[in-house]
């Protein structure tokens, strides 16, 4: 069987892990981004290959920084004789709370904290500049390598968004920063499906909706924990009224890497159990 590739930004926790899982399952060898937990990854890494039988190559990197984008890369020929697969862009934070501050730039970002929206004046362009470059600029960076690496009919492109972020939700306040960034991002994926149609190579959008992960632990954190009252409320207003596990986000991106979801592209689906029509 031919051997496939996946690069997945962020894979070793979270949704990126649930992805990681479900593409190995499919025959996926992968390379694994993560930003500065290098215990998760090792364990990631240790899991797959045992399980799936799989080659895993962790790289270690902000993807804001450009020269990440290049190791990940310099993987993809140093490992696998310079043929990829699959691109998926799952990276992503919410700078001091999803996550801690883990990078030079998101330290950066963090510290520029004044942010005045809808009083003509915003004074926070580090967190902006921060976001466009986890966000929009590393999707650019990684599809435009990655075209390079793939044969025509036999690529898949898939970058991760959030609800808010275009038309079909109403916009979320508190997500100004991340949120614009990942609107571009949309726009960018509707971009090159159009681009690459004719390599009938694919590039589409996954909506995770709420998914129970431990970035809900620092979400929470403040607000009685991921089992407190407020949090179950929140959970129960939605449309299916449950979380999604990182596996299910998972299973739909493989889905999307795969001959089954070949003639889909520049798509902007929500995975969220109906929270978009809420």
């Amino acid at each position: 069987m031919t051997s496939k590739l996946a690069i997945v930004t962020g894979g070793t926790r979270g949704i990126g892990w649930g992805i990681s899982q479900q593409l190995a399952k499919n025959g996926y060898d992968l390379i694994l981004g993560f930003n500065s937990n290098e215990e998760a990854a090792s364990i990631a890494k240790s899991k797959l290959e045992s399980t799936y039988g799989n080659k895993v190559c962790v790289i270690k990197g902000d993807v804001a920084e450009e020269s990440t984008i290049e190791k990940i890369f310099k993987c993809v020929e140093d490992n696998f004789q310079g043929k990829l697969t699959a691109f998926i862009h799952n990276a992503g934070l919410y700078v001091g709370l999803t996550t801690s501050h883990e990078s030079s730039q998101a330290i950066s970002a963090a510290n520029d904290a004044t942010q005045l929206l809808g009083t003509g004046t915003w004074k926070n362009f580090d967190k902006y500049d921060y976001y466009q470059n986890v966000y929009p600029k590393c999707l650019i960076r990684g599809v435009e390598k990655a075209i390079n690496y793939m044969e025509d009919g036999n690529g898949y492109i898939v970058a991760i968004s959030s609800p808010g972020c275009n038309n079909n939700q109403t916009p979320k306040l508190q997500y100004a920063m991340p949120g614009q960034a990942k609107a571009v991002v949309e726009f960018l994926a509707r971009y090159y499906a159009k681009t690459l149609a004719s390599r009938r190579i694919t590039v589409n959008v996954v909506i995770p909706g709420f998914v129970k992960t431990e970035a809900w632990n620092f979400i929470t954190s403040n607000r009685g924990g991921i089992d407190s009252e407020p949090i179950k409320k929140l959970i129960e207003n939605t449309p299916m009224q449950r979380w999604a596990s990182p596996d299910e986000i998972g299973a739909v991106v493989a889905f999307l890497c795969s001959l089954q979801a070949a003639f889909i592209t520049g798509v902007a689906l929500p995975v969220d159990g109906g929270l978009h029509l809420a």
